[in-house]
């Protein structure tokens, strides 16, 4: 994407996204992304980055249970009573993306970024999480203020890149 960064939100996150990149190329550590909520905007987010291939495995957007079983090994009796947004399965997705692209860290996000009616959902939020080799980093619960959904998805992507950077600027 060179110089000129066509992606909206970039420049809200570009610090953290430096921060995270020279972490991962002064210990030689990689990174992979499962997502659902946030549209692949993790994934764009990190490829945006300059020399991006050198620390960025790549990602996966599973948007519904049976991806995210099938792809993520999420059990469906784990995320079917939640409708693929809960604690546990942001840190099964965490875990389990790094074995799949056998990255050092995996982060995921799972979430509602509109309404779903028709199962009653109507509360919008997000899980994101962190692993690094096997070990869940953090998960917590994310809210956006943000009105549109499109905006929501961004932001979601965005404060769960700005939660790692944190992460990994309190273990220096």
């Amino acid at each position: 994407m060179g110089k000129d960064k066509p992606i909206a939100f970039y420049k809200d996150v570009k610090d953290q996204l430096d921060l995270i990149k020279d972490h991962c190329r002064k210990n030689k550590r990689t990174i992979a992304v499962a997502e659902s909520a946030s549209s692949g905007a993790l994934q764009l987010l990190f490829s945006a980055e300059e020399e991006a291939g050198l620390f960025f495995e790549g990602g996966l957007t599973v948007y519904n249970c049976e991806q995210k079983k099938r792809q993520l090994k999420v059990p469906l009796s784990l995320s079917e009573p939640c409708n693929g947004v809960s604690w546990e399965v942001s840190k099964m997705l965490a875990l389990n993306i790094c074995d799949l692209y056998q990255s050092d860290y995996g982060l995921a996000l799972t979430g509602f970024a509109s309404p779903f009616p028709e199962e009653g959902i109507f509360d919008l939020y997000a899980f994101g999480a962190a692993s690094y080799k096997g070990e869940l980093l953090f998960c917590e619960k994310i809210e956006s203020e943000k009105e549109t959904p499109e905006e929501r998805r961004e932001d979601y992507a965005a404060l769960l890149i700005k939660k790692f950077a944190e992460y990994l600027e309190q273990k220096k």
